[in-house]
């Protein structure tokens, strides 16, 4: 398992760039913004779309209690590239830097335009049997995942449901 800090995802190549997170105890999630001014080049997904560029934005929503984060990927006009859904032990505020992190647990999902994929059951498989995960923590991974990939067919995630634009002014 791999604790990851907001502010370090998805940044490398970029090299101008504004991080603003919200960390607001009458919330029940915690936020990213990230605006990416210059970058040295694009990341390019294996299908052939930009998910990281000069003018873009990513949007980290992670809820104080779930074991998800959701990212959102913007285009420099602001419209939704893809949503990715990383499954987590745990999500939280590291009390050291005060920033927001989950326990990433290997299996993701990504959702556009209705089409939901399961990625990397594959890692989850290999970091239990080497011993990094325990069984409870896969079978926590596999229950999130079908139930968050059950949400997103129904349309009933909150977090997805929100009208990001509006409430983090972007």
């Amino acid at each position: 398992m791999r604790k990851k800090l907001l502010s370090a995802t998805y940044l490398w190549k970029s090299t101008d760039y504004t991080i603003k997170f919200i960390v607001d105890g009458n919330l029940d999630y915690y936020a990213c913004i990230k605006e990416i001014k210059n970058r040295r080049e694009p990341f390019v997904i294996s299908n052939g779309t930009c998910l990281i560029d000069s003018g873009y934005t990513i949007v980290e929503i992670l809820p104080k209690n779930e074991n998800y984060l959701m990212r959102i990927f913007l285009n420099e006009n602001k419209e939704v590239l893809q949503c990715y859904f990383d499954i987590s032990m745990e999500n939280g505020l590291d009390k050291d830097s005060l920033i927001p992190y989950y326990d990433d647990l290997y299996l993701d999902i990504t959702y556009h335009n209705g089409e939901i994929e399961l990625l990397d059951y594959n890692e989850l498989v290999e970091a239990l049997q080497n011993g990094e995960i325990t069984k409870e923590e896969f079978h926590l991974a596999q229950h999130t995942a079908s139930s968050l990939m059950e949400e997103l067919k129904q349309g009933t995630n909150k977090y997805l449901n929100m009208d990001i634009l509006k409430e983090f002014c972007i």
